[in-house]
């Protein structure tokens, strides 16, 4: 079935609240209450960064990590990088009151009710935001007859985004929310250690080839979590990839 596409809208907002999320790591909030802005859960934007070094204005493409019945307010989760200009701007210097030009929606790793029922979510560090877009979309939508595993890779506790609200989502009957860390873990840690696996796969996705798989994070990640699926049998359709650098 073709999913109807959205129009693409350029406008400008205001930085109405930060969060700090991890130590690295902040989702920006906009003001879009008088914006008719419609996404779907999974879609980015881009964002126009002044860069004030250089006067560039960088263009960067985020994604959304509020859920589409949120009409009011624009999030946008931010992990700060080494050597990312953009990301060290957003997440060390911009203030309550800031404006930023934003443009979208934009991608097809795109989560709706009438593709699936039943949705597999694996992601690694911020490639988070848009699988964190799709179960609370689940959650404020009041999608009961959805299912939802999510399998999250992190490299150290501290760095794990959401983590609090990833909690809460986990209570609810039709969500279910698996961590793994991979350097190091707190004394009490009761998650994975360790990258994905087919053994972890196998114990925590019930009906294996009737899911929609959603893999994002970096590039290596989400190819070697696609070459596990497809060894486990499932087909490659139902795979949708999203990649972050």
């Amino acid at each position: 079935m073709e999913i109807e596409r959205l129009p693409i809208i350029e406008f400008e907002s205001q930085v109405i609240e930060i969060k700090t999320e991890t130590p690295t790591t902040k989702t920006l909030v906009f003001d879009i209450s008088d914006i008719d802005f419609n996404f779907y859960p999974g879609q980015y934007v881009m964002l126009q960064v002044p860069y004030p070094p250089t006067g560039e204005i960088l263009k960067r493409a985020y994604s959304i990590a509020s859920p589409p019945t949120q009409k009011d307010k624009l999030e946008l989760t931010i992990k700060r990088t080494p050597q990312g200009r953009a990301s060290v701007v957003l997440t060390q210097e911009v203030k309550i009151g800031d404006r930023f030009k934003i443009k979208g929606p934009y991608g097809k790793f795109i989560w709706l009710p009438h593709m699936s029922k039943s949705i597999v979510l694996i992601g690694a560090g911020s490639g988070i935001v848009p699988l964190m877009c799709m179960l609370r979309f689940i959650k404020t939508a009041q999608l009961w007859d959805v299912s939802a595993v999510l399998l999250y890779s992190n490299t150290h506790y501290e760095e794990i985004i959401y983590r609090e609200e990833l909690d809460k989502l986990s209570e609810l009957p039709n969500i279910k929310v698996v961590h793994t860390l991979t350097r190091e873990k707190p004394e009490r840690w009761k998650g994975y250690t360790g990258r994905i696996n087919k053994d972890m796969i196998l114990k925590e996705v019930p009906n294996l080839r009737d899911n929609i798989y959603y893999l994002c994070g970096p590039p290596t990640f989400v190819d070697d979590m696609a070459s596990i699926l497809e060894e486990l049998g499932v087909e490659k359709d139902r795979i949708k990839k999203e990649k972050y650098d």
